[in-house]
C-alpha cells in the first residue's frame, strides 16, 4: 500500500510509524518476509539508520566498499558480517582483495532492496567501525561485536528521530 510523500521544506522525513521495524533477534528475519521498498523507502531507512553518507543505491541494490589496512582485519570483518548473515538466512555477494570488501546487498526474492538488506548494512557498517576504531594484532581478537550491541544500536537510531514530523506513509507489508 503505497501513498503520497510529502515533504517539510523539501526535505521528505519518514514516518518512523511505518517504516519501523525494531529487532529483537536476528534470526527472527528469516522468519518474515518483506516487501521491496521502493527508492524514497530505502533513502528514509538509509538516513534514519545513519548510513546514507556511505552506501550507494541503485534500483535494486545496495552497495559499499570498505577499506581496512590489513587483510586480516577484512577477512574478520568478514567472519563477523557472515554470522549475522547466517543468522538472518540473509547473504551478501561481496569481494575482498588485499584489505578492500566490495559489499553488495539484495534480496533475491522481490529483485531489490527490503528491511533485510538495510539491517545487514546496518550491522555491518557498526562491525567495521569497531574494527577500524580497535586495531587488534591478531584477527582472533577482532571477535568482540556483541549482537545484542548490533540490535540495540539499530533499535536506538529510531529513538534519535522520534521528535520529527511524520509525513511519509507507507506500511511495511508482511507476505
Amino acid at each position: 500500500m503505497y501513498r503520497k510523500l510529502a515533504s517539510n521544506n523539501n526535505q521528505a522525513i519518514a514516518n518512523l510509524l511505518e517504516l519501523k521495524f525494531l529487532l529483537r533477534d536476528f534470526s527472527e528475519i528469516s522468519q518474515k518476509q518483506f516487501t521491496k521498498l521502493n527508492q524514497d523507502e530505502v533513502n528514509q531507512l538509509l538516513i534514519i539508520q545513519q548510513l546514507n553518507q556511505n552506501w550507494n543505491q541503485n534500483v535494486n541494490s545496495l552497495s559499499r566498499k570498505y577499506q581496512f589496512l590489513r587483510f586480516q582485519d577484512s577477512f574478520s570483518f568478514m567472519s563477523q558480517v557472515s554470522q549475522i548473515a547466517d543468522q538472518m538466512k540473509h547473504y551478501p555477494k561481496w569481494f575482498n582483495k588485499n584489505g578492500l570488501v566490495q559489499m553488495d546487498l539484495m534480496s533475491p526474492e522481490v529483485q531489490g532492496v527490503t528491511f533485510k538488506d538495510v539491517i545487514l548494512a546496518h550491522s555491518a557498517e557498526q562491525i567495521s567501525q569497531v574494527i577500524v576504531s580497535q586495531p587488534k594484532t591478531s584477527i582472533f581478537d577482532n571477535c568482540d561485536i556483541h549482537i545484542e550491541n548490533l540490535i540495540s544500536s539499530w533499535n536506538n537510531n529510531y529513538q534519535k528521530f522520534q521528535g520529527l514530523n511524520q509525513v511519509f506513509e507507507r506500511s511495511v507489508n508482511f507476505i
